[in-house]
């Protein structure tokens, strides 16, 4: 399958503003050669106008939608009742991929909650966020020892297992066998605390980790660039595929 790039609209904030006109990235994220946009939840004004403004701005620029939702699938080992809720505005994106995290996953009691939900309509992503007890690396292997449906399956973050205190390759050897997607960013040591940085900037041997993935057809970039960094970290890592 021919290899998808996707832009997350977090390339496009600086730290320092807090809001995010999503919207109004579609085009640029066209010009710079991202085939899609992976739209932010916690950047969304609440408004279903909103939603519809980034379905059609998408469709007009031929991009693909996906929706980034920083929050978790399962909740004290239920499902998270604010599930329909995302599958909502999912939809009313015109996305057909959802990313979450896993959350307090209980294999022995939550893993069936949410089948009747996985009906071919949309691909569920689980990924590691910087938050150990939502993203634990054990926990998420079993969640797919028991969960084998192929609308889910594990979009791996390079960089936020430093978070995590796992080692980033032992965590891909894992789970390489369920991951079709990868977020790439990198990171840095910034008087003692760990920052996210442009590919080439970063400490992680982010080649050797792409190469380790032999599954992967969907790359993302989540990371704060200035427009000629992200074009020119996208053709690295087409060069790396190639």
């Amino acid at each position: 399958m021919k290899n998808k790039f996707i832009v997350n609209t977090a390339a496009f904030k600086k730290e320092s503003s807090s809001k995010l006109d999503q919207a109004a990235q579609i085009h640029q994220a066209k010009e710079l050669g991202f085939a899609a946009i992976e739209i932010r939840n916690e950047l969304l004004d609440g408004s279903l106008e909103e939603l519809e403004r980034i379905s059609q701005q998408a469709q007009a620029e031929q991009l693909e939608v996906y929706f980034s939702v920083g929050d978790v699938l399962f909740k004290d080992q239920h499902l998270n009742p604010a599930f329909e809720q995302y599958l909502e505005q999912m939809r009313n994106l015109g996305a057909q991929y959802l990313k979450m995290n896993l959350g307090n996953f209980s294999y022995s009691s939550a893993g069936a909650q949410f089948n009747d939900y996985l009906d071919g309509s949309f691909h569920l992503y689980l990924e590691n966020n910087q938050t150990p007890n939502e993203s634990d690396l054990q926990k998420t292997v079993a969640f797919f020892q028991q969960n084998t449906c192929p609308d889910i399956s594990y979009c791996f973050d390079i960089a936020n297992w430093e978070w995590l205190q796992a080692d980033v390759y032992e965590a891909a050897k894992q789970l390489a066998p369920v991951t079709d997607y990868l977020h790439l960013k990198n990171f840095v040591y910034d008087n003692s605390k760990k920052k996210v940085t442009s590919l080439e900037k970063g400490i992680l041997d982010w080649r050797r980790i792409i190469k380790i993935f032999t599954q992967v057809n969907q790359y993302g970039f989540e990371y704060y660039a200035e427009p000629d960094i992200l074009q020119s970290d996208l053709e690295l890592v087409q060069q790396c595929l190639s």
